[in-house]
């Protein structure tokens, strides 16, 4: 989600994050300047305070503390009335909000109020159970203006009383230093202080951010050619630095004695460099090429990570383990995307404002964006934090599928939808998410990919008719193609009341093999970029079962299959009664009896495998006191494939055989 941090800056370029003074410094090119940015402002006023009655239906102005007006006008948030039932405090574009919850409304100050994440998702107000605007709500919104108000819940209702404070910060934008040419980046040591910066005319220079301008600054190295991104190694006292030019180079240079060395010298119009902290590899970006490359810093082997950018500027490391790292990509693209060093490749992340150029991380999925004219805050938090979005496979969560793929629920004894051990997975799959947590936290799509390829199926479902109480509005849930991509399905607005709340796709696993598969869930942002993804792996096993059953055999002769008459001589003879019961891959149960006249003479049951023997009685026991007796044999196998609701028992079979035992 990206915030505009300031705008009317002049041609933003490199950028740094320093954390203990909670600031951003960068260098914009064209001012010749080096600027800073305050993340968190000081007060420079209240501007309005009060309780009111906020009307339903009414547009509420934080500024002015008045209500009224049309969803144009100067109003911050709308306390909107969608039916009788349905209610929602939402905010007013551009302005933002976030709920709190029960808080104390009095020590919440402008400072914790400036690092709260906001959005546009408006807050659910439903009058019933699902209300989060409740009687001590406390929640707070970004103002058109720029302004921060907190509000409090006084009185709950379609006339809703509340209580409001809005605060004005002072201005977080300033310039450190002046009398630049051309800056291109700026790194800053761990003092904070201390900083190098690259101007593009051959400069490799030296400030103290307390006293930063250009007349202050001290010459480390001249004469380079249009050295751009830099990387320091503060330990050992050297800088990294790459040329734009064509060939350009990748250099080392001595902070003290100035010495400049050349690591690599067949750049192909370098802009951005990051350094391994091993020091055993340099990641360079080439708009000659649009790639980036990995250079062996030991060996001077240069190896392509990705290929396909368009106009690959600066980076940063995405992490501290360094397993991917943040590129922007400039105009036409204006993009933030993240480059997999796991896989070779690169996704988006974000579209940002025209012709980004930095990025400066400040906590993990947050980051300070640098573009032409303008600083954003990016937070990509936003689908990242809430975990367990895919839930799993109907009433088997996914962390009780085993890496088998198959279905282990006996691990939580407790649990009431118990399957049996090592169930397999067929028939048609209800993959269940949580769409209501999914798009509080701003992810609008998922897709649903089974060995990395997009389920395209399709279902219907019930919503509410709030007018009756009647789930009676048939919808039907399709994907759609979004740009070349396939497979995208809607998470569900919480303002519709869907009766399978959290199903995400009736996926018929018909269509698959009968073996192991990987099952992913992958959740998006409206972009779409690629937030979070769940899954698991899932064994899918459609097989019918077999049950046959023999003509029970005595002496050598099968009994009659017409009349079923089994003839016996001996009453020591042993019947013989085969039957089959079997699953291709022994995911089966089975049960065999025998019924004397009205009653059960014996019955056997177990597992498939190993194969149950031939069952065999001598005569004289099947007949007991009769001289005359007639019998039937059941056999029924039953699956324990599951669909995750319930056994497929589609898949069962059963045979029954009568005969009679007659001198």
């Amino acid at each position: 989600m990206l915030t505009k941090l300031v705008d009317g800056i002049d041609a933003a370029i490199g950028s740094r994050y320093l954390k203990m003074n909670n600031q951003l410094v960068f260098v914009e090119y064209s001012a010749g300047a080096i600027s800073k940015y305050d993340l968190v402002l000081p007060v420079a006023s209240t501007v309005s305070s009060g309780t009111m009655i906020l009307k339903g239906t009414w547009i509420f102005d934080c500024e002015t503390g008045l209500q009224g007006g049309n969803l144009s006008g100067p109003g911050d948030i709308w306390w909107e009335q969608v039916d009788p039932v349905h209610r929602q405090m939402t905010p007013i574009s551009p302005a933002l909000i976030v709920n709190l919850g029960a808080v104390n409304f009095n020590k919440l100050t402008p400072a914790a109020m400036q690092m709260l994440t906001y959005s546009s998702t408006p807050i659910n107000g439903n009058k019933n159970t699902t209300n989060k605007l409740v009687n001590g709500d406390v929640f707070c919104v970004r103002t058109k203006q720029g302004n921060y108000c907190k509000i409090k819940v006084v009185t709950y209702g379609y006339n809703m009383k509340i209580q409001y404070v809005t605060y004005h910060l002072a201005d977080g934008y300033a310039k450190l230093g002046t009398g630049y040419t051309t800056p291109e980046d700026i790194a800053v040591l761990a003092d904070e202080h201390t900083a190098y910066v690259t101007e593009r005319t051959g400069n490799f220079l030296r400030i103290d951010l307390g006293s930063a301008n250009r007349a202050s600054a001290v010459v480390v190295a001249a004469g380079l050619h249009a050295p751009h991104q830099i990387w320091i190694d503060e330990a050992h006292n050297q800088g990294y630095v790459v040329e734009y030019a064509n060939p350009g180079r990748l250099l080392r240079i001595d902070l003290g004695s100035g010495t400049v060395t050349t690591l690599y010298a067949t750049l192909n119009l370098a802009i951005g460099l990051v350094v391994s902290s091993d020091l055993a590899y340099a990641y360079i970006s080439e708009q000659g090429t649009n790639t980036v490359s990995r250079i062996t810093l030991s060996s001077g082997v240069k190896t392509v990570v990705a290929s396909g950018l368009t106009a690959p500027f600066f980076m940063a490391w995405a992490d501290d383990s360094q397993s991917a790292i943040f590129i922007t990509e400039r105009d036409p693209a204006n993009h933030i995307s993240l480059v997999n060093l796991s896989t070779n490749t690169f996704s988006v992340l974000d579209t940002v404002p025209f012709r980004p150029s930095s990025v400066a991380v400040i906590k993990p999925g947050v980051m300070g964006v640098f573009c032409n004219t303008e600083i954003d805050l990016d937070d990509f938090t936003v689908g990242i934090t809430p975990l367990g979005l895919y839930k799993g496979i109907g009433y088997v969560p996914w962390n009780l599928i085993d890496p088998a793929g198959k279905a282990d629920t006996t691990t939580q004894p407790t649990y009431p939808f118990q399957f049996p051990k090592d169930s397999p997975f067929g028939g048609t799959l209800p993959v269940l998410i949580d769409h209501y947590r999914a798009w509080e936290a701003g992810l609008r799509y998922y897709r649903v990919l089974v060995d990395g390829s997009p389920r395209l199926d399709t279902w219907y479902d019930l919503v509410l008719n709030t007018a009756d109480g009647k789930y009676e509005i048939p919808e039907q849930m399709v994907p759609k193609k979004i740009g070349a991509v396939d497979g995208f399905y809607a998470v569900h607005n919480p303002i519709k009341s869907y009766y399978n709340s959290d199903l995400g796709c009736l996926l018929a696993s018909t269509t698959l093999t009968n073996s192991l598969h990987t099952l992913t869930v992958e959740f998006y942002t409206s972009v779409p970029a690629l937030v979070q993804t769940g899954g698991n792996p899932l064994l899918v096993d459609n097989n019918q079962c077999v049950a046959k059953l023999e003509m029970p055999l005595l002496d050598g002769h099968n009994a009659e299959a017409l009349c079923g008459v089994l003839k016996y001589v001996d009453p020591s003879h042993i019947v013989y009664l085969s039957y089959t019961a079997s699953h291709p891959n022994g995911f089966a149960n089975y049960y065999f009896s025998i019924t004397k006249g009205a009653n059960t003479f014996d019955s056997l049951s177990g597992p498939v495998l190993p194969p149950p023997p031939v069952y065999q009685k001598s005569v004289a026991l099947l007949l007991g006191t009769c001289t005359i007796a007639a019998f039937a044999e059941y056999l029924y196998v039953a699956t324990t494939v599951i669909n995750g609701v319930g056994r497929q028992s589609q898949y069962d079979a059963s045979a029954i055989v009568a005969f009679c035992l007659a001198p």
